[in-house]
């Protein structure tokens, strides 16, 4: 089977090719030969010789190209969001979803906001014995980056890394997840579209074997993002070779609801952020956190809004569709018959229209050491907690492994942001949940086992450029004053030179300037 366009090509037969699958049918609908290690360091080669002609073309046009693949993907939106809807399984209109945020980061990273912060900037030393220097700092790329990118949202979390690393100057080596090759192959051709150069870029089909061998073979930064044990994995392999690498690893994302909170606004909003992709989002809030106060009231609120979600295998899901695989249900189901095990209750659960289908599933009477509040669930669960007040709260929330998001869901706007300081995550969402990934302009990671480093942003484009100083001397003929030699003054004139700088009154450092002018009398060595 010939390689698909787009695909590294393949150095013989491949002993696993991954297959794109129909989430809600098991259908195998496409195959595509993995890329060996071989192939990785062939397309290593390639885009390494072509990287210093893209850098050397000027930013601008770099910035055009960027453009014109977010107006060759507008023009095949309907194309790429049924790709995804049916490697994904997930509902057309969040298929579309992902193909909307897409076009904001293509937006967003051809913008002359985004091209100023690649531009040199130069400044003049910043303390008097500095003001000889001129200084020049530039933005350099990488090289080639590898970004190993997920399955959940394989559109959108590729490009927004792909996009900044390329406009930055870089070449890309992608491998996509083995469950959404297709997605991965399409950005390929969007690029190549748009006028991008075809050695560039690569997309490499493959497993954990393609990834690994994006480190092995030598990319010069890795953007991985997936789970927190595959995370610790690469951060090791990248780190015995000195590789720089961005993880984003998943989390458990709490979600507060205070005493002031309007209730139905809350309900509707962590009800869409929890069950859209069917629960298979790394910022969904997978854990609420509920006042006392109003606990009571807000459970039936939340259980009618679960109950009027239908799982459905149906390509045109309104709501919720399948999980991507079987193994992943069965993950979930685990996680869930734990904790009916230690004592927890099924709330609320909505209707689902096949055996395979997880529904979606509310959770009552959940306690700390039940597996749903210590692990990511990564599908449509929502385990609710009563506390006391916002200290507990915050206590709660932050008695977690992970760091990602979070948010918090109130009528007092000080209040709210009282709570958010308080959280250890990356980021904080006020009265909505999720959509901080999603937005262009916003520094997207998290901390404790949820990774390190950011993209998205003017954050996630300076994780794709090396920075470097030039310092140049305006008066090269004019020696410095703390060249050699040492002379037997010259401690007390050095010392008189502090003084002049940073004296307690005017009369000491005038006395230091006058004990300092012995530096420029000294003879040469």
């Amino acid at each position: 089977m010939a390689a698909p366009v787009g695909a590294a090509p393949a150095s013989g037969p491949a002993a696993h090719p991954v297959e794109s699958r129909d989430p809600a049918t098991g259908e195998v609908w496409r195959r595509f030969p993995a890329a060996t290690s071989a192939d990785v360091a062939a397309a290593l080669a390639t885009a390494r010789r072509a990287q210093p002609a893209w850098f050397g073309t000027p930013l601008r046009d770099r910035a055009r190209r960027i453009e014109a693949f977010r107006r060759a993907l507008y023009a095949r939106r309907d194309e790429v969001a049924r790709t995804i809807s049916r490697e994904c399984g997930k509902p057309p209109v969040e298929a579309l979803g992902e193909v909307l945020v897409t076009l904001d980061f293509a937006r967003y990273y051809a913008s002359r906001r985004v091209l100023r912060v690649l531009r040199p900037a130069h400044f003049t030393g910043a303390t008097p014995p500095m003001w000889r220097k001129r200084v020049r700092i530039s933005q350099e790329p990488f090289g080639v980056i590898g970004v190993i990118s997920p399955w959940n949202y394989p559109f959108m979390l590729a490009s927004a890394i792909l996009l900044p690393a390329l406009v930055a100057g870089n070449a890309v080596l992608l491998k996509p997840s083995e469950f959404t090759t297709q997605s991965g192959l399409l950005i390929g051709e969007l690029l190549r579209e748009a006028g991008v150069p075809a050695n560039l870029v690569h997309v490499l089909p493959g497993d954990r074997v393609a990834g690994a061998a994006l480190i092995e073979q030598g990319c010069d930064k890795i953007f991985f993002t997936g789970s927190e044990a595959t995370g610790r994995k690469v951060a090791a392999e990248c780190g015995a070779r000195l590789v720089p690498c961005v993880l984003e690893l998943g989390g458990s994302d709490a979600a507060i609801v205070l005493d002031d909170a309007d209730l139905e606004h809350t309900a509707d909003g962590i009800v869409w952020g929890r069950f859209s992709n069917s629960g298979q989002t790394c910022v969904a809030p997978k854990r609420v956190l509920v006042h006392q106060a109003v606990y009571d009231r807000f459970m039936p609120v939340l259980a009618a809004r679960v109950r009027a979600l239908n799982a459905t295998t149906a390509r045109d899901a309104s709501e919720m569709g399948p999980l991507i695989r079987p193994e992943q249900t069965a993950r979930l189901r685990g996680q869930y018959d734990d904790a009916l095990a230690r004592g927890a209750e099924v709330a609320a659960a909505g209707p689902s229209d096949a055996e395979h289908l997880f529904p979606p599933t509310l959770l009552a009477g959940v306690t700390p050491d039940m597996r749903v509040l210590r692990e990511e669930t990564f599908g449509p669960i929502l385990p609710v907690v009563r506390v006391r007040d916002d200290d507990e709260a915050v206590a709660r929330a932050n008695d977690s492994a992970y760091g990602l998001s979070a948010s918090v869901w109130s009528g007092s706007r000080s209040r709210a942001l009282a709570v958010a300081a308080r959280l250890d995550a990356g980021s904080v969402v006020i009265n909505d949940s999720v959509i901080v990934a999603g937005m262009s302009d916003v520094p997207h990671g998290g901390v404790k086992a949820s990774g390190s480093g950011r993209a998205h942003g003017v954050w996630g484009l300076l994780e794709c450029v090396r920075t470097k100083t030039v310092v140049e001397e305006r008066l090269p003929r004019m020696r410095q004053a703390w060249w050699f030699p040492y002379g037997a003054g010259t401690r007390d004139a050095f010392d008189g030179a502090v003084a002049a700088l940073h004296g307690r009154g005017l009369f000491e450092r005038l006395r230091g300037l006058w004990r300092a002018r012995a530096l420029l009398r000294r003879p040469r060595s």
